[in-house]
């Protein structure tokens, strides 16, 4: 009795490791394509860690398919596409979206079907192909890493601020703030100065004005007219000058022509004739014997002894 349970304990013990080994094989080939009923493709914008081929496609949470397919996008990097087959009746292709679930702790992902919604619109895609979000951990580590680098350049550029040479550069930037201030506030003063100077020649010039109008009407009712009646008169004798040239041009022209030149050489014998008589009076005056005798008087010394 005892040998018979050994061998019975032992049979069932190899029947059980033949059913796991079987079921295993089932699941590491995964399901028969022509179990799996309608193709359907899915496009997934970022990493598919944890799906594999033969893990589950769920709508609602029902279980509705498993992956067939799993391979990178060739018209999409950085992209992947996977194809799961099933049997059930689902919405049409462009209402829903797929996300990417982990399962528990095991580490590996089922794909959730969804219907769009204002958190998951979906992206474009070729029709006929569902699109596909990264799990929900996987958005979180990359948002961690992208967290993490903002942290980390953060926290260098704040060593850098507090660098000893950083230090010094703000303290020699106070100390030129310190004395922009003060410059600015000797330049206030001033400010304040020229603004009461242009005050006082805004008011000098607003009690000018008025002189400045009044001569301006002078000028308009009592110069300006006379200066206009001047050159209507200017331009009255130059038209009678003109017309006088024109009715008078041959005498004017035999007056330049010989009239004057006539005079001109007449001007110059009387110029001639002054010169001599002053040549002459000046000799009556230096010698007036030699005009009567003809010779020169010789002078007589007379002697008072």
């Amino acid at each position: 009795m005892e040998r018979n349970a050994r061998i019975i304990m032992v049979a069932t013990f190899v029947v059980l490791s033949l059913l796991g080994l079987v079921a295993f094989y089932q699941w590491i080939k995964g399901p028969d394509p022509e179990e799996m009923g309608v193709d359907m493709a899915i496009l997934f914008d970022g990493s598919v860690s944890g799906l594999s081929i033969g893990s589950q496609v769920r709508y609602l949470g029902v279980p509705v398919g498993r992956v067939s397919g799993i391979a990178l996008s060739r018209e999409y990097p950085g992209r992947v596409d996977v194809t799961f087959g099933t049997r059930e009746t689902l919405p049409p292709v462009e209402d829903m979206v797929a996300l990417l679930e982990a399962q528990g702790i095991t580490g590996l992902s089922v794909i959730e079907l969804q219907e769009r919604s204002v958190e998951t619109p979906g992206f474009e895609v070729p029709d006929g192909v569902i699109p596909g979000y990264p799990s929900l951990f996987s958005q979180l580590a990359g948002s961690a890493g992208r967290i993490t680098n903002s942290v980390e350049n953060t926290l260098t550029r704040l060593d850098n601020l507090l660098s000893d040479e950083a230090a010094d550069n703000l303290g020699v930037t106070i100390a030129e703030l310190r004395k922009l201030t003060e410059n600015l506030s000797a330049a206030s003063t001033d400010i304040d100065k020229l603004m009461a100077s242009a005050g006082r020649v805004s008011e000098e010039l607003e009690a000018t004005l008025p002189q400045f109008r009044l001569v301006g009407q002078q000028l308009s009712s009592e110069v300006l007219p006379t200066v206009a009646e001047a050159g209507r008169s200017l331009q009255s004798a130059t038209d009678a000058v003109a017309n006088t040239l024109g009715e008078n041009g041959e005498e004017v022209q035999a007056l330049l022509t010989d009239e004057i030149p006539a005079l001109v050489g007449l001007t110059d014998d009387l110029a001639s004739t002054l010169r001599e008589l002053n040549s002459l009076l000046g000799n009556i005056n230096d010698e007036p014997g030699a005009l009567l005798y003809g010779e020169t008087v010789r002078e007589v010394e007379i002697s008072r002894d």
